[in-house]
C-alpha cells in the first residue's frame, strides 16, 4: 500500500468515526445510555457549584445503589464539565449540555483510533496490517458506543492505547527519558480513568524492568528511569488518591468508602450485606460461567462475548445471532491463524518480540481474570464492556494473524500480490459491512432519536 494511499484511508477513517460518534451522541435517548444519569450528575455538580465533589454529597447518591461515581478517579467528568461550561456560554439547554459532556467520550474515541494507527506503524511492517488493526478495534459495534455517550470506558482505551504506544516507542529507543515521561504520564491518565484498565499499569512495570534487563541497562540507569516515570505518574494521577485519603479516612482507592455509603443509604434490595453472588449461593465458579445464572438468558461467556462485540442500552438491543457468528468467525481465524503461523515465525525471533508477546498475552488473561473473579465473588456482570481495555492487545494478535497470511507486497509476485490485496480488501469490507448493518439496523432504531 502506497503511503498517500494510507494517510488517505487513515484520515478518512478517523473523520468518518467522529461524525458517526458525534452524530450518536446528539441523538442517544438517555434512557439508553448504560449508568450516564449517575456519571452525569457529577459534572453537573462540577458546573453548578465549580469546586469537585467527595462523593458523599445527597444529591450525588444514587437512590437506589446508595453510592456515588464520584468517590472513584473521575477525571472524564471534570473534563465534561468544562466542556458543558463552555457550551452554557453560547446555549443552556439540556440536550447542549448533554451533547457537551458526552463530547469526552466521542473526542476518547477519536483520539484512540488514531492510535491505533500509530501502534500499527510502530508494530508492523505493511500498511495493510495497521490499517486492519485500526478498523477492527475502531469499527467494533460496542466500542464506537462506548465512545457516545458519558461513560469511563471509552477515556479508559485512550489510556491504554498511550500507554501500549509508549511501550512500542521505548522498546524501540531503549527508553529515551522523553518516552519515560510519556508513559509516567499516560500511567497517570489510566490511574483517573477506570478501574477496569489498572491491569495495564501492573504490566507495565514488567515490561518496563524486563526489558531495560534485556538492554542490560546499568542500575543507575534503570532506577533514574523508573523514577521517571514514577514521577510523571504521581503527578499526573497522584492528587486524586491523596485527596480520597484524607477525605475518606485512608481509604484512598474509595472502595472501603462506596461500600459504607451503600450499606447505609441503599434500598434494602441493594445492601452490599444482603447482596446475593454465585459464591454465596454456592455456586461452583466454572457452573456460574457456563450454566445460566438465574434471572438472565444465556450463559455468561455468552453474553460477555456478544456484548464486547456490540449490545446497545441495557444489554437490550442485541444484534442477530447470525452477524454475532460471523464476527466471532472473523475474529477466530484470525487468532488461529495467528498461533499457527504468527506466533513462531514472528514474536519468537528474539527475547524483545517475546516480551511484548507475553505481555499482551498477560494484559487480557489478567483482564479476564479479574472481571471472572469479580463476577464470582461481588457482583455478577455478563458484560463485554468490563472486558473492553484488553480491546488494543487482542485485535493486534488478530491482524498479525492475518498480516502473516498477507505478507508484504515486496515479497510476493504480482498475480500472488494481487490475490492478497483482493484478500485484504474483502476483510476490510466485510468487517466494515458488519459495522453498518449492526449500526443502522439496531443501533439507530433501538437507541437514536433524530426528533430532538
Amino acid at each position: 500500500m502506497k503511503d498517500h494511499t494510507y494517510r488517505l484511508i487513515r484520515t478518512a477513517e478517523v473523520l468518518l468515526f467522529f461524525c458517526i460518534c458525534f452524530v450518536t451522541a446528539a441523538t442517544l435517548k438517555v434512557e439508553h445510555a448504560p449508568d450516564e444519569a449517575m456519571r452525569y450528575v457529577i459534572p453537573q455538580f462540577i458546573e453548578k457549584y465549580h469546586h469537585l465533589p467527595t462523593g458523599l454529597e445527597p444529591e450525588l447518591i444514587h437512590p437506589a445503589w446508595g453510592f456515588s461515581y464520584a468517590v472513584y478517579p473521575y477525571l472524564t467528568s471534570i473534563i465534561s464539565a468544562f466542556f458543558m461550561q463552555i457550551a452554557s456560554f453560547f446555549s443552556g439547554g439540556t440536550a447542549s449540555l448533554l451533547l457537551a459532556a458526552r463530547l469526552v467520550s466521542v473526542l476518547s474515541g477519536t483520539a484512540s483510533l488514531f492510535l491505533f494507527f500509530k501502534i500499527g506503524e510502530l508494530l508492523f511492517d505493511n500498511k495493510k496490517s495497521v490499517v486492519m488493526l485500526a478498523t477492527f478495534c475502531g469499527f467494533l459495534p460496542q466500542f464506537l458506543f462506548l465512545s457516545s455517550y458519558q461513560n469511563n470506558d471509552s477515556f479508559a482505551v485512550f489510556t491504554v492505547a498511550l500507554i501500549i504506544y509508549f511501550w512500542l516507542k521505548g522498546l524501540k529507543n531503549r527508553w529515551r527519558l522523553s518516552t519515560c515521561i510519556g508513559l509516567g504520564i499516560s500511567c497517570g491518565l489510566c490511574a483517573l480513568s477506570y478501574y477496569n484498565a489498572y491491569v495495564f499499569l501492573l504490566t507495565t512495570i514488567l515490561l518496563f524492568f524486563m526489558s531495560l534487563l534485556i538492554y542490560k541497562e546499568k542500575l543507575a540507569k534503570i532506577l533514574k528511569k523508573a523514577l521517571l516515570v514514577f514521577a510523571a505518574a504521581f503527578l499526573v494521577g497522584g492528587w486524586f488518591f491523596i485527596r480520597n485519603a484524607v477525605l475518606h479516612d485512608g481509604d484512598f482507592l474509595g472502595m472501603r468508602t462506596i461500600q459504607e455509603s451503600a450499606e447505609e443509604h441503599a434500598q434494602e434490595d441493594f445492601k452490599p450485606s444482603l447482596k446475593q453472588t454465585p459464591a454465596s449461593q454456592g455456586l461452583s465458579f466454572a457452573d456460574t460461567f457456563i450454566h445460566v445464572y438465574p434471572g438472565h438468558q444465556a450463559n455468561w461467556i455468552f453474553s460477555t462475548v456478544c456484548s464486547f462485540i456490540g449490545s446497545f442500552s441495557y444489554m437490550t438491543v442485541r444484534l442477530s445471532y447470525l452477524l454475532y457468528g460471523l464476527y466471532v468467525a472473523l475474529f477466530a481465524i484470525g487468532f488461529l491463524l495467528f498461533f499457527f503461523l504468527a506466533l513462531r515465525r514472528s514474536w519468537w525471533k528474539d527475547k524483545i518480540r517475546r516480551l511484548l508477546f507475553l505481555t499482551l498475552t498477560l494484559s487480557i488473561l489478567i483482564t479476564l481474570v479479574l472481571v471472572m473473579f469479580n463476577t464470582y465473588y461481588s457482583d455478577y456482570q455478563a458484560q463485554g464492556r468490563y472486558l473492553m481495555p484488553a480491546l488494543i492487545p487482542l485485535m493486534i494478535l488478530i491482524t498479525d494473524g492475518y498480516g502473516t497470511a498477507l505478507p508484504t507486497a515486496a515479497h510476493a509476485k504480482t498475480a500472488l500480490r494481487n490475490r492478497r490485496t483482493i484478500l485484504f480488501a474483502v476483510i476490510l469490507v466485510l468487517y466494515m459491512l458488519l459495522f453498518f448493518i449492526s449500526y443502522f439496523k439496531y443501533l439507530v432504531p433501538g437507541c437514536l432519536d433524530f426528533q430532538t
